[in-house]
């Protein structure tokens, strides 16, 4: 997985969550992030990581985004890992 992939789930993560009013105030909570936060930070790498973080805390809130998505159970992992400065491999 490369950066933009990355990204990419990331950001579809971030969609994820904010459509699920659970989820959203789960990551709110546990981020201490306000909605003008993550709006404001969507792009970022530190919102970025924070979501990912939160959807890896909770097996049933990975396996929520996974199974409404195309992504694999270690896709995520994958991504927190490229965003945070490690090996960018092919797959």
């Amino acid at each position: 997985m490369n950066k933009d992939a990355a990204e990419t789930l990331a950001i579809q993560a971030v969609a994820h969550i904010a459509g699920d009013e659970e989820l959203l105030q789960g990551l709110l909570a546990q981020t201490g992030m306000g909605l003008d936060d993550l709006r404001k930070g969507i792009a970022t790498n530190e919102v970025q990581l924070g979501v990912l973080d939160f959807l890896l805390s909770h097996e049933p809130f990975l396996m929520r985004f996974v199974d409404l998505s195309d992504y694999a159970p270690e896709d995520p992992s994958r991504a927190q890992l490229v965003l945070s400065g490690g090996p960018i491999w092919q797959d």
